[in-house]
């Protein structure tokens, strides 16, 4: 991070006592068997795949290098070894793709997409990241526990193994647990997390479960809660991945520091070297990266509102100073955006609107003088309808849409 507000409070070595340190690594050897690879699946659920009474889907293998082809061959032996896969004869058969990883290593992913096709969709919904953010209050101490491989620890439904069959030049296969790439992966795991989570002081996206505590009495105490309902579960977590006793940590993609939320400056301070885009395609590009952090911009729509044009349908691609002035400024706000303090329902809130010819800004503020601080911004253009609203009428609009927002 590029300030010192993230000050580390590790249990295996900074800012605890020894004492502290003793309780915690305590802790941490009680529940060792946590920390293992390998063991059954969960019990709690399995996952299923409903296609109706659509025909077997099979697709042809994809051609494949001699290297890629030891590498998966060595995929294969770790998969069986760990009894995660097993040799089958099925109808389905899905072709198998290695997708090469940022640190130049290979995950081995299956194309599951006509079978995504005709299965019936799982509802079950994610949750919303900025729900989660506003839940993850500031607190003197924070654990992140994250699964090892964790769709690989819940049970795929025996009657739908089948489905899950994919084809490679060392035979076929099918997986007895989830696999990545499933339509409904997700949702089964969201729903495995949820519940269990309930009636603990944990936050949950997918493999990503979160501790927040006060005081470090309560933080093992909520720690050794957790670890309990993951033996019960029957789910392990990755050692090397699990951060304890943080006073910050980065989750979901942002930071959640004792002063609040920031963005991940590594991520924004690499969009200063982005080169003004040549085609459409590019933008877009650009844009949905700055969306992410638009919670960060006052009048991001406004600020963006001549890149947005050239994105509409039939519009003439020109890159003028007044599309250079708004690139440069979207990468200026996004190396200094400011920190958003998560909300307290206990106190009032403060919104400030402000409209122009052609977008709507807002933002959402507590405490009071120099206590004041944005909790969120929020901003979206007007429509033809509204541009022809008068002064009045559009800042009437933005109060309104504040409010709903």
């Amino acid at each position: 991070m590029s300030s010192n507000t993230c000050q580390l409070r590790e249990g295996e070595g900074k800012s605890l006592t020894s004492a502290q340190k003793e309780k915690l690594n305590l802790l941490l050897e009680s529940f060792q068997n946590v920390f293992e690879p390998g063991g059954e699946a969960t019990h709690i659920l399995e996952h299923h795949i409903n296609t109706r009474n659509s025909p077997p889907i099979s697709v042809p293998p994809y051609r494949m290098s001699p290297v890629k082809k030891e590498i998966l061959r060595k995929e294969i032996e770790d998969l069986l070894e760990k009894d995660i896969i097993e040799e089958c004869e099925s109808p389905y058969g899905a072709p198998v793709v290695l997708i090469t990883k940022p640190n130049n290593q290979f995950r081995l992913c299956i194309d599951y997409r006509k079978l995504n096709e005709v299965t019936v969709s799982d509802t079950y919904p994610l949750p919303r990241m900025d729900d989660l953010l506003q839940e993850a209050k500031r607190t003197a101490y924070i654990s992140t526990i994250d699964l090892k491989s964790g769709y690989h620890q819940v049970n795929v439904n025996p009657a739908d193994r089948d489905k899950t069959a994919f084809v490679c030049p060392f035979g076929t296969y099918w997986f007895k647990r989830m696999p990545f790439g499933l339509k409904n992966a997700p949702a089964t795991f969201q729903r495995l997390m949820d519940i269990f989570r309930r009636g603990l002081p944990v936050l949950a996206y997918l493999d990503d479960i979160i501790i927040m505590s006060t005081t470090l009495e309560q933080h093992l105490a909520d720690l050794e809660a957790g670890f309990k309902r993951l033996m019960d579960f029957k789910l392990r977590a990755n050692r090397e991945k699990c951060l304890f006793t943080y006073s910050c940590v980065k989750y979901l993609g942002l930071w959640i520091t004792p002063q609040g939320i920031e963005v991940d400056h590594e991520k924004t301070s690499a969009i200063l070297g982005i080169p003004p885009p040549k085609n459409v395609k590019q933008l877009q590009s650009f844009l949905q990266t700055c969306s992410w952090y638009r919670k960060f911009i006052a009048n991001f729509s406004e600020i963006a509102q001549p890149l947005s044009n050239l994105t509409k349908k039939k519009a003439f691609w020109k890159w003028s100073e007044e599309e250079e002035k708004a690139f440069q400024t979207l990468k200026q706000c996004l190396v200094s955006p400011p920190i958003l303090k998560q909300a307290d329902f206990s106190k009032p809130f403060l919104i400030r609107t402000d409209a122009s010819n052609y977008a709507l800004g807002a933002v959402l503020l507590q405490g009071e003088d120099k206590e004041e601080h944005p909790v969120e911004f929020a901003s979206r253009l007007l429509n033809p309808a509204e541009r022809n609203y008068s002064t009045t009428e559009r800042e009437a609009l933005a109060v309104d849409w504040a409010l709903n927002k």
